[in-house]
């Protein structure tokens, strides 16, 4: 007997929905108008091109060639006046002929470009009413208004092949903002101009591929990574110059659980929400899969903690014992952020979220914190899901020193009652108190916008540690760094936040366990230090231990405030990888 293929739809749909269940949102974007067209797979133009000798030169070490663009526009949203001349990719390449296509025909990927769209649409309103007001010259004003109406429409460079020179490492997936003028080199005619690319390559150590885009497209990945990329891209195109203000500090690299500081948090964060979004599309994105196609551990193991917050546990591995990180290493969590972000654009009480989060970013804000505050500021029907999502994801740590405790007391509680240690009647009472003590916290931030009262203030430090004196070999990672950097110098440089450094950070430059374990305890005491942080480890570690510590690590006071932030694009291209270079594997 056949079974009708529709009564088993209609039942299983049934099932699924009668038991509490709701999908998963894999769509943001409500603009279903086709996005055809919407990708130009572009590569580098070298320098001396046409040219015998200059032109084998420039090929054989892939030396870009770079303009001035005049543009107002251009000079207005771009890092700086040059740009990479880069041309259609040739029609018989792999990427043209496999990546291209796929990226286009991806559901995923269509729509991570049609919000992207929509971004550049809501710059073009929100903006060019400022324009038409600003002092500038009648003709400038039409240049720029001019520059952000196309840009709404035009396509999304991708690079198929490295726009460094040959002499540095792959830059691999990643976001690079500086901009690209696209050209016919049969014609020489400009065919656009955008002020970011993306690049689609292979990440290789030696020889040694640590990502493998062809992997990636064969295990339907691909377009997570690339979507992660140009979320960099709409971030980006939302703040302009003011991208580089972000303060991106640590030296600790970058991955979902890892702590490093509130500005790169806030950048990957935003980027890996939309890896979260998108990631229960992939059928294959399963641990039992993961293996057997291939797929980059790092896209698989930070999805599932992502979506259910997972990363707000002081230790994202073993057994689980209710202690949470404290508030300033939340906020300097990128999975913590992303798990923010992804929560607010999938939130179904909100309307227009992801619209919503384009026009607060226009505001320039400049870490997670701001962008809270200037959201709610914009919208304020809107603060009571937001704060909720966020007071609720992060078990109130944020706003109050007592939570941590009162957090972990409960799950405790929660704890004991599942392994039958205690009486059910005592576990509801718990939860009860539980409950109205966050109900008490949840009024409170309402009336007095005092969500992050209990974040500790950035006390950066810094120092070099001398790698000819180690006897264990640097990471491959920093190897690769330092190669791709051209780096022969044998200090590595580290900066740490006295307020978010953890023990394994601070054994990983030779503090001694029982040091590390005064340091955290002491700031566990207080909630978090204040003032000098070398003062602060001198107190707690007494002089003669902090001098001698000092000898070997050349400690220093770090002005994260300062303007030497990463700058260039070369850099640029590394501190926007999708993840840690040790994580790839």
């Amino acid at each position: 007997m056949k079974v009708n293929k529709l009564f088993l739809s209609l039942l299983f749909s049934f099932l699924f929905y009668s038991v509490g269940f709701t999908a998963p949102v894999t769509v943001i974007s409500g603009d279903q108008s086709s996005v055809a067209d919407s990708i130009a797979m572009m590569e580098p133009v070298n320098v001396g091109k046409g040219k015998i000798v200059s032109g084998f030169i420039g090929k054989v070490l892939n030396i870009p060639k770079t303009v001035k663009i005049s543009d107002s526009g251009f000079l207005l949203f771009g890092l700086s006046a040059d740009a990479m001349q880069v041309t259609p990719a040739g029609k018989n390449t792999y990427h043209t002929k496999a990546v291209y296509p796929y990226l286009q025909e991806s559901k995923e990927m269509q729509d991570s470009l049609r919000l992207r769209r929509t971004a550049r649409q809501i710059r073009y309103q929100t903006l060019k009413s400022a324009v038409e007001k600003s002092e500038a010259t009648a003709e400038q004003k039409k240049a720029i208004i001019d520059f952000l109406s196309q840009s709404v429409g035009s396509p999304m460079v991708l690079m198929s092949k490295s726009p460094l020179p040959a002499f540095m490492a792959s830059p691999g997936p990643c976001m690079i903002p500086m901009g690209a003028e696209m050209v016919d080199l049969k014609t020489g005619k400009r065919l656009g101009i955008e002020t970011s690319m993306i690049c689609v390559l292979d990440i290789k150590s030696g020889d040694e591929v640590i990502f493998s885009i062809d992997d990636a497209l064969k295990n339907d990945t691909l377009d997570l990574v690339v979507a992660h990329e140009n979320a960099h891209g709409i971030m980006f195109d939302a703040y302009g110059k003011l991208f580089q203000s972000i303060q991106r500090t640590s030296s600790n690299g970058h991955d979902a659980p890892i702590i490093t500081d509130v500005g790169l948090a806030y950048v990957e964060g935003w980027a890996e929400a939309f890896e979260a979004v998108y990631g229960p599309s992939n059928p294959k994105l399963s641990e039992k899969d993961r293996e057997k196609y291939n797929i980059s551990e790092f896209l698989y193991s930070r999805q599932n903690p992502i979506r259910r917050d997972r990363y707000v546990w002081a230790s994202n591995v073993g057994k689980k014992t209710g202690v949470l990180k404290n508030g300033l290493q939340l906020m300097s969590t990128e999975g913590v952020i992303a798990g923010h972000f992804y929560d607010i654009l999938t939130a179904r009480a909100i309307n227009a979220p992801f619209e919503k989060c384009i026009k607060t970013m226009l505001t320039a804000p400049m870490n997670f914190m701001e962008f809270v505050q200037n959201f709610v500021k914009l919208f304020p029907e809107d603060k009571k899901v937001v704060y909720r999502i966020l007071l609720e994801n992060s078990h109130y740590v944020t706003m109050h020193e007592n939570a941590a405790e009162s957090y972990k007391n409960f799950y405790e509680f929660n704890l004991a009652y599942k392994q039958k240690k205690i009486a059910k009647e005592d576990f509801l009472e718990a939860r009860k108190q539980y409950k109205a003590y966050t109900e008490e916290l949840f009024a409170e931030a309402m009336q007095k916008d005092n969500i992050f009262a209990n974040v500790g203030p950035q006390m950066w430090f810094s120092g070099k540690i001398n790698l000819s004196n180690l006897k264990k070999q640097p990471s491959k990672a920093k190897q690769y760094l330092a190669a791709a950097f051209g780096k022969k110098d044998k200090f590595y440089e580290f900066r740490f936040d006295l307020n978010t450094a953890t023990a394994e950070m601070l054994r990983n430059i030779g503090l001694a366990e029982a040091d590390c374990a005064k340091l955290i305890k002491a700031r566990e005491k207080k909630g978090f230090f204040k003032g000098n942080p070398l003062t602060a480890m001198k107190s707690v570690l007494g002089e003669e231990r902090f001098n001698r510590y000092n000898e070997v690590l050349n400690f220093d006071v770090y002005d994260h405030t300062k303007s030497d932030v990463v700058r260039d694009y070369e850099k640029q291209s590394v501190v926007l990888w999708p993840e840690d270079l040790s994580k790839l594997k």
